[in-house]
């Protein structure tokens, strides 16, 4: 009945139809069984086609098509299904048929029972039948088929090499080389693995710059490399003698990066010296790593997932036991593919492997920590400034003006900065709040990503940017922010109406900081579509906490360059953040604060602290006082005449500590002692 009204556009009806449904406790593989046994398979995934769009009910209508393909899946790659269907394809003319479409219904699935059949000398209809049906699946038999490909008998290697030939998938050109290559491999075998290589175009006569490759394209999550890409979890093959070809289910979020892995491996297994294959290797595992700890994945246990995802070393130790220059390496990765949390996690253990003459020498032609410094992410730009500056480097660096300003930047308040593009004014208000309501104190609107950039002030990026605007106009303003330079690795989330929604949802399936709202939706799922395009680019905006974390970090940084007087940073780049933090900061901050800019040489920087303690009072005035004293000892008298006379009057005015403080600051700034003498003589109040 739910097909019934989706097809004639009844939402209320639609909606209550599939909530009795899902109220009957129905099982996937129940509605899944129930569409095939009234054979209307094609009318009724025609039917959630339409009902994506339908107002109202879109939202329950998405949760069957979910729940029936989830079902269809289960069915199909149920393991006594598959069993049976291989005997099938050795059977009558109809079974064969019959058989055939379940295999290729379950695809990689039934790859394992396929290859024992393919392997079956007894049985030459079934081994006949069973690479026909191999072939016929196409890529998704090559993964499996290659995991098994160094394993299996010879003559079924043979046959293996003949299937992977004929299917034509790139992907098991590194297979076969590394096959034929093998000392091991028996002569028949090798032309095989060496005439399927040779049909599937490969030139190539270096086995570990063939695995480097297909490393790579794991590592930039290549989509067609991903067998199932829609679904929650992919499967990672492995064959041994004992239990044959199996498979462990792993997320599929992890599974490129757990290929990247083991290809790399083999790379360096045929290449010990490949510093690209370990680079890869390095960066596939700190991604996965963070990856692993965002899922909450459990790795210390012993189950079959957890063995495939940890290994003896920590992804920390392989990072920095290899050293800066392949972790330069990773980073350069990591900005390529406009990775926020990868690049982080490699900045991070280059603050811990890496010197000041690693870090600023260009390596290849580029320096992945400096390209960093013009990064979109204010927090990749704000620690490789951090790293750079605490490796106070000697020489002199391309972009190294920016690394004062970069860490000042981080004195302002935390807080998100947001961004709305829609072509009518209203839109644009009204998005504004829903925003603001999330958490921005900052919302810049416009018409386009140019018009935005212009309102931005100088080194300003934008944590979240909201689009609402025709499919065409929005795609055209999504290349561009990809290509900007305050946005590029922006969370987005897309306005769209229902027909448009789906269509923006396939199109930037393989983007996940890319997020897209139904126009009709709740504030409540609003917010969840904001934190689902977020959640790829390391959060929204700064926490409190995470503000806090950071400012004592840029303080502390800034007064060893100070301290340092480094001939590379100047460390007055940082003045007028200092100082206008000073004026909004309390406690132990501003004491920091103030620490700072009594290290700058500036008649400025010294007339701010006078000023600030001046308007102070009780121990924070003391503080500031006593910050004068620091900056006066250092570089003289540089207040003005009437900061000097306050400071007499407050002399004059005070007692304890409060005075004290003002002494030091008194006989520091060089004053005529005179001035001592008449308060000796002066009458005690």
């Amino acid at each position: 009945m739910a097909m019934h009204f989706i097809l004639i556009g009844k939402a209320d009806m639609t909606k209550a139809s599939i909530q009795a449904l899902f109220d009957s406790e129905i099982t996937d593989e129940q509605i899944a069984q129930l569409v095939d046994e009234k054979g209307i398979r094609e009318k009724f995934e025609r039917a959630l086609i339409r009902g994506r769009g339908l107002d109202g009910s879109a939202e329950l209508v998405a949760e069957l098509e979910s729940r029936y393909f989830a079902g269809t899946r289960a069915t199909s790659r149920n393991a006594l299904r598959i069993e049976e269907a291989v005997q099938g394809l050795g059977g009558s003319m109809r079974q064969e048929m019959v058989s055939r479409q379940r295999l290729l219904a379950a695809g990689a699935f039934a790859v394992p029972s396929l290859l024992k059949a393919l392997g079956d000398v007894q049985n030459l209809k079934l081994a006949n039948s069973a690479r026909s049906v191999l072939v016929e699946m196409k890529r998704l038999a090559v993964a499996p088929l290659c995991a098994a490909l160094a394993h299996v008998d010879p003559d079924t290697q043979r046959k293996v090499c003949e299937v992977l030939g004929e299917i034509g998938y790139p992907s098991s050109q590194a297979y076969l080389f590394g096959l034929a290559t093998d000392s091991a491999t028996t002569a028949d075998v090798r032309t095989a693995a060496l005439r399927a290589y040779a049909r599937l175009g490969g030139t190539s006569q270096d086995a570990a710059s063939q695995y480097t490759a297909l490393s790579r394209r794991f590592f930039d999550q290549t989509p067609s490399l991903i067998p199932y890409a829609g679904d929650p979890n992919n499967v990672v093959w492995s064959y041994d003698n004992q239990n044959g070809l199996t498979g462990i289910a792993i997320p599929t979020t992890l599974y490129c990066e757990t290929m990247a892995i083991q290809t790399a491996r083999e790379a360096l297994r045929c290449d010990p010296t490949s510093e690209l294959a370990l680079a890869i290797y390095v960066a596939a595992d700190l991604r996965r790593s963070v990856f692993t700890r965002l899922l909450n994945i459990d790795t210390s246990s012993e189950s079959a997932e957890s063995s495939i995802l940890t290994s003896r070393y920590s992804a920390d130790f392989f990072a920095t036991a290899s050293g800066a220059r392949i972790t330069q390496m990773a980073l350069g990765f990591a900005i390529d593919a406009s990775d926020v949390m990868l690049a982080r996690e490699c900045i991070r253990v280059l603050g811990a492997n890496s010197g000041a003459t690693t870090l600023v020498t260009p390596m290849s032609g580029r320096s992945p920590i400096i390209e960093c410094l013009l990064f979109a992410d204010r927090r990749v730009r704000f620690e490789a400034a951090a790293v750079l500056a605490k490796s106070l480097p000697a020489e002199s660096f391309q972009q190294q003006s920016l690394v004062v300003p970069v860490l000042a930047s981080m004195l302002q308040s935390g807080g998100m900065t947001s961004a709305v593009i829609a072509s009518v004014e209203e839109d644009r208000q009204s998005l504004a709040t829903r925003i603001s309501s999330a958490g921005a104190n900052t919302v810049t609107t416009g018409a386009s990503i140019s018009e935005i950039e212009g309102k931005l002030s100088s080194g300003q990026t934008l944590d979240l940017i909201v689009i609402q605007g025709s499919h065409a106009s929005a795609t055209e303003e999504i290349r561009t922010i990809r290509l900007s330079r305050s946005a590029a690795t922006s969370p987005i989330v897309v306005i769209a109406n229902g027909n448009d929604a789906s269509v923006f949802s396939l199109e930037f399936e393989n983007d996940s900081r890319v997020s897209v709202f139904l126009a009709s939706a709740t504030d409540a799922q609003f917010l969840a579509a904001i934190e689902s395009a977020v959640g790829a680019a390391g959060g929204i905006a700064m926490s409190p906490e995470e503000s806090a974390q950071y400012m004592n970090e840029s303080l502390s940084v800034l007064r060893l360059i100070a301290e340092s007087a480094s001939a590379i940073f100047d460390v007055r780049d940082a003045q007028a953040d200092l100082i206008g933090a000073l004026g909004t900061s309390s406690g132990t901050v501003k004491s920091s604060v103030a620490g700072v800019l009594a290290l700058l040489p500036t008649d400025t920087a010294q007339r701010a602290l006078m000023d600030s303690a001046l308007s102070a009072t009780s121990d924070e005035q003391t503080m500031l006082l006593m910050s004068v004293a620091t900056s006066a000892r250092k570089f003289g008298n540089l207040l003005q005449p009437n900061q000097i006379e306050s400071l007499r009057t407050l002399i004059l005015n005070s007692s304890g500590a409060t005075a004290n403080a003002a002494g030091q600051a008194f006989g520091a700034l060089g004053l005529p002692t005179s001035e001592v003498v008449k308060l000796i003589l002066s009458p005690k109040k």
